[in-house]
């Protein structure tokens, strides 16, 4: 068995796709993944299975799609996965406290992340490592010109982001 950290997009946001956390326990339970665990309302699991991260992505997405009648992106990465992009952010100590990391359901091509790396945020910074976008917004994320939707169009993967300490929180729990 390996532990998960699987990331649901797009859910609890703005009242759209509801996903009581409660419910969505019983439900990957159900469907036969062990130990799993929330965090928080915004689509944060911890599981263990033996099966691999892309046979869980579609299972889930299935019995979420099965119970709740919509569609969600899902994305599971091992907890190595996610010590290494916490590792491997660019940014000062300080700046890596306010960054978010937009985690990339692959790693796209080299050609894809120099034209996505062309376009410049005025008080942003952002740097594409592997399978993760590092962002640092200078004013913060609500005051951003920063686009996740170009950037999954340009470099052709979902993305889903979370901040330092939802990042430190979801290894925590994945010990």
């Amino acid at each position: 068995m390996k532990t998960y950290i699987v990331l649901l997009k797009g859910i609890n946001v703005g009242g759209h796709k509801k996903v009581p956390m409660a419910d969505l326990r019983g439900l990957l339970s159900k469907s036969g993944f062990e130990n799993v665990q929330t965090y928080i309302q915004s689509g944060n699991v911890i599981l263990e299975s033996s099966e691999n991260a892309n046979s869980i992505e579609n299972k889930i997405q299935k019995a979420i799609l099965a119970q709740f009648g919509f569609e969600v992106l899902v994305m599971a990465k091992t907890r190595p996965d996610l010590e290494r992009m916490f590792a491997n952010c660019p940014f000062s100590e300080d700046k890596k406290k306010a960054s978010y990391f937009l985690m990339l359901h692959q790693t796209p091509k080299d050609d894809l992340v120099k034209t996505a790396s062309e376009i410049v945020y005025k008080a942003d910074e952002y740097q594409i490592i592997d399978d993760c976008l590092y962002l640092f917004c200078d004013k913060g994320m609500g005051k951003s010109k920063f686009n996740v939707n170009y950037f999954e169009r340009t470099l052709k993967t979902f993305a889903t982001a979370r901040n330092y300490n939802t990042m430190l929180k979801l290894l925590s729990l994945s010990q």
